[in-house]
């Protein structure tokens, strides 16, 4: 996506009174007002707190002006501009301003009157631009753009550029910025390189995309500005679209230092980076800092990208394995989709990502459903294994209905075909790790016709690799075992290190197919490159790997056995993996060993008092699963909601709502 520079007007460029001076201290009876801004003192003084930015305080002046004089257009004006800029209300919005509209022009005559006062005339027509863009009204966006136009100068030229690019008219809005470029005047220049940037972008040409976003980046230099933190996720954003990703992050790093934005949050994409690349850790600490960043911007644009925020969260939650959380996330993301007037996305992308994650969240949960089921003691399995099974069928129920809303999300033939051009304008959010998923969704005839169609039109420098992915993963499908191996090989030798989860989905699917061609020495090292990237691969996938037993029979280590042996995680045989149990009355150990003799990972616990052999076999088997299956990585219940920002509170925001300045 690309994200708007910043709101398409302003409500004035130069404030009557700094924000160093306090409205308190202002005889507004004796204010002398520039040429066409007459009003009651009354009114002023509602005004002024409005651009003070004191907005409870406006709309309580403003109220009480209203009640004076139903007619005064200046009233709605300040409630049109709380009710944006404070509540972020913008239905409200727009009715207090087209009521300011009509009663101003109700009493003024704006072509004959030449002493009307005509700056309020101004504000109202470019907050209604404004407020209208907002809502994604963007035909009626442009009109009140029009109406300006024609009676006051200068125009709003490189303002049209981006309505334009979102009704898709982008020959229009490609002319619209470059007129804004001609001007020379440096508010036209950044807006209209900004839409530049998108509307290259939206239209599919990646390269002239990246090429625009870098003039962005450049032209702030020339001007002696330092780049805004959205030229430069959008630059960052570009070079993803290229398929750059180490100079995405590095552009991104640069993102989180430079000057907050109202949109774009540089926290977010480094988090999808990092996630790409296994990096969780990292991507916890960016996670960390996306609701810090957020609370920095005005009240209306803070929540433009909460499902965005969600649709990270979710992501990182299932590779973690712990779908349950992730579809905490999932399920409010599906029922409050972001705002998208400000960035340059297909909004059905959010929605077919959040079905996906929903789908393969529901299928892990019944996974752990049935794992944990399998492991207990034989009394204990003969009622816990029926209720576990009717749990997992229901979540695959579940899981069956987001299938069929990603099928319908992926109707359209050219959607369909887009989805596959990772990085693209048509695949811009979607995670090459969670690609695959599209072959039991769609079935793997589509997926390979698709794909192929795809892959013809995508000429960018290694995008091979990825189309490589997901047709080795349609091969094995089909079971075409020699060439689902072939391509893994040809995919992973070309998928450069930050796709890291994307190789371990190819290395477990070329391990499954060398076990199936009889390579058994081929198929564990491939088995093991898998697990050392991506611990919850083969949980997803649902697979089992190989693994033979490595224990003295009898006594506590007989019933761990037993209870391993029943794990659908594992498929036990003379050869693979070598599971290591040793266990006596006090503590046990379960170890996952490579053919190398390199240990895996290992669970060990230690015996509860009056803990029966039973038991405790079982309870290992369940750490068993949980360390060697899934990422260490300790978070709270606590910790996933501050995540999502649900209780960061702004100090500035209530700061600047409630407080006169010092």
């Amino acid at each position: 996506m690309r994200y708007l520079a910043f709101l398409l007007t302003l409500i004035f460029s130069t404030l009557i009174y700094p924000t160093s001076v306090s409205a308190q201290d202002v005889d507004f009876s004796e204010l002398e007002l520039p040429k066409g801004l007459e009003a009651k003192p009354d009114e002023i003084e509602a005004w002024i707190y409005s651009q003070l930015q004191r907005y409870i305080k406006a709309r309580e002046l403003a109220e009480v002006v209203l009640k004076k004089h139903p007619s005064s257009y200046i009233a709605h004006l300040v409630l049109g501009l709380t009710q944006h800029y404070a509540e972020a209300d913008f239905p409200r919005a727009v009715y207090h301003l087209d009521s300011a509209l009509r009663l101003y022009e109700r009493r003024h005559d704006v072509r004959k009157d030449k002493k009307h006062p005509w700056r309020w005339h101004v504000s109202i027509l470019k907050e209604l631009a404004a407020a209208h863009g907002a809502m994604e009204h963007f035909a009626e966006q442009l009109d009140f753009m029009a109406r300006y136009n024609e009676l006051y100068d200068p125009d709003m030229i490189a303002e049209r550029a981006w309505p334009l690019m979102k009704m898709r008219r982008f020959e229009e809005a490609r002319l619209a910025a470059r007129l804004g470029l001609r001007t020379n005047q440096d508010e036209q220049r950044e807006i209209a390189l900004n839409a530049l940037c998108a509307i290259e972008f939206e239209e599919g040409k990646d390269q002239a995309s990246y090429q625009a976003c870098q003039n962005a980046v450049d032209d702030a230099a020339l001007i002696g500005r330092s780049p805004s933190s959205v030229d430069l996720t959008n630059l960052a954003e570009a070079a993803r679209s290229m398929l750059r990703l180490d100079l995405a992050e590095r552009i991104a790093l640069d993102a989180t230092v430079a000057t907050v934005s109202w949109y774009a949050n540089p926290w977010l994409e480094l988090s999808e980076l990092y996630l790409r690349q296994g990096r969780f850790e990292d991507v916890l600490s960016a996670l960390k800092e996306i609701p810090q960043y957020r609370a920095l911007r005005p009240p209306h644009v803070r929540d433009s990208d909460r499902g965005e925020t969600r649709r990270a969260l979710a992501s990182f939650l299932l590779l973690l394995g712990r779908p349950n959380d992730a579809l905490f996330f999932t399920s409010k993301a599906s029922v409050a989709p972001d705002r998208r007037a400000h960035n340059s996305r297909d909004p059905l992308q959010d929605q077919l990502v959040i079905a996906m994650l929903d789908r393969r969240a529901r299928l892990v949960a019944a996974e752990i459903c049935l794992e944990q089921a399998s492991t207990e003691p034989f009394l204990a399995r003969l009622y816990k294994w029926p209720l576990a099974w009717l749990r997992a069928r229901w979540l695959r129920f579940q899981a069956w209905r987001s299938s069929n809303k990603a099928k319908r999300l992926l109707g359209n033939v050219h959607r369909l075909t887009g989805v596959f051009q990772i990085g693209t304008s048509k695949a811009a959010v979607v995670p090459p790790w969670l690609m695959g998923e599209l072959v039991q969704i769609l079935g793997a005839g589509i997926v390979k016709e698709a794909a192929e169609r795809a892959r013809k039109k995508d000429l960018r420098k290694g995008a091979g690799a990825y189309y490589e992915a997901i047709l080795a993963e349609v091969a094995a499908a089909f079971g075409e075992y020699r060439r689902a191996l072939d391509l893994s090989e040809r995919a992973m030798a070309s998928l450069g290190r930050g796709e890291a989860l994307l190789k371990a989905r190819v290395q477990a699917i070329a391990a499954v197919a060398a076990q199936r061609l009889g390579h058994t020495e081929l198929a564990l090292g491939y088995y093991d490159t898998a697990l050392q990237s991506d611990r919850g691969i083969f949980r997803r996938l649902g697979l089992r790997i190989p693994a033979r037993l490595s224990a003295k029979s009898g006594g506590v280590s007989e019933t761990i056995i037993n209870a391993l042996k029943r794990s659908p995680r594992l498929d036990i045989s003379e050869s693979g993996f070598e599971l290591r149990v040793n266990a006596d009355r006090s503590k046990g150990s379960a170890c996952l060993v490579a053919n190398e003799g390199a240990i895996v990972d290992c669970a060990q616990i230690e015996a509860e008092k009056a803990e029966d052999a039973g038991a405790f076999g079982s309870r290992l088997a369940r750490r068993f699963h949980s360390e060697v299956f899934s990422p260490r990585i300790d978070l709270s219940r606590t910790e996933i909601n501050s995540l999502d920002g649900t209780n960061i509170a702004a100090r500035d925001t209530i700061h600047s709502v409630f407080d006169e300045p010092e």
